[in-house]
């Protein structure tokens, strides 16, 4: 559904470029999101989450590679099909009532049955009581859940998310995770992208997390959607044996207090099967393998400090 191959994005003009002072927002980035599929964008301040999704909503366009959804061009893809969208920051006229915005928003997407479904959005984000009040009136939380509503006035196949539940309470995030998970359901090709610096609840959400440093892509991890990235401990036998767990585990970190050991990640008991066999057939030699946990913050954590190395 949506391909980026080998993206490159720079920021900056001819001058820039010849004072060498042009920023690479990104650089070399492929991703594949098949549809059905819900993924995470995260990684620090800067890593080209933003930029990423502009790319998407054809707002940018490469400085290199391509980016595709649905086969065609972004902005070819926005104005035949339509996307959903929430940005990181939600301004709009500071005059406009709730309910009027939502209707304009319905005109704009050429909603057949507007009245209803504003109505049905309204009632669903619980903004009937603020109904009348003006943009410039709502608080933070109200905002981002008008900006929802929006979102889900007209049926699209595809929704872009950039900080969701920025502003929101601890129920209303449960809330907007069912209301996703509704979306979806609604619609077994629908696909979901959404960047957001809360990984407990990109955990719950996405199916695949896209970890993003400095512009590239560090790391693609599955979750399991409602829990812990799946791990396991792995021990080997010698150092042979350890040199080569990388190749069957990419970004298999080693463990500190025993010898050999690793944290592995594998998407299910069938997949750690045949990793495993991979690594036998390679010549090495397996002392232990047992489950264990992991959440995406923890993995995330880990990374972090694999990066930077030892101490």
């Amino acid at each position: 559904m949506i391909h980026l191959t080998d993206v490159g994005k720079d920021f900056g003009g001819p001058l820039a470029r010849l004072r060498r002072e042009r920023v690479r927002a990104l650089d070399g980035v492929s991703l594949h999101v098949p549809a059905g599929t819900a993924v995470g964008l995260v990684g620090p301040n800067g890593a080209g989450k933003s930029t990423v999704i502009k790319l998407l909503l054809g707002y940018l366009h490469p400085s290199r590679g391509g980016v595709e959804v649905g086969g065609m061009l972004p902005r070819d893809y926005v104005e035949r099909h339509g996307v959903s969208y929430v940005p990181d920051r939600v301004t709009l006229p500071p005059w406009w009532t709730v309910r009027g915005a939502l209707r304009t928003f319905a005109a704009l997407a050429e909603v057949d049955d507007w009245e209803e479904r504003v109505e049905r959005e309204m009632a669903r984000m619980e903004l009937n009581e603020v109904a009348h009040r003006r943009v410039r009136a709502l608080s933070k939380g109200n905002l981002q859940r008008l900006a929802l509503a929006q979102a889900l006035l007209a049926d699209r196949k595809v929704m872009v998310l950039d900080e969701p539940t920025d502003g929101l309470d601890p129920e209303w995030v449960a809330r907007v995770r069912e209301v996703l998970a509704g979306w979806r359901a609604a619609d077994p090709e629908r696909v979901l992208v959404f960047a957001s610096h809360d990984l407990d609840e990109v955990e719950r959400v996405a199916d695949q997390v896209v970890v993003l440093r400095a512009g590239r892509v560090h790391e693609v991890l599955a979750t399991a959607g409602e829990g812990p990235v799946p791990s396991w401990t792995l021990v080997v036998e010698g150092t042979e044996s350890a040199r080569l767990v990388e190749k069957a585990f990419p970004g298999a970190l080693p463990l500190t207090g025993e010898a050999h050991a690793f944290r592995v990640e594998a998407g299910s008991a069938r997949d750690v099967s045949r990793r495993v066999q991979t690594l036998l057939e390679r010549g090495g030699v397996v002392r232990a393998l047992t489950p264990g946990g992991g959440s995406l913050r923890e993995r995330y954590r880990a990374m972090g400090a694999r990066r930077r190395g030892p101490a």
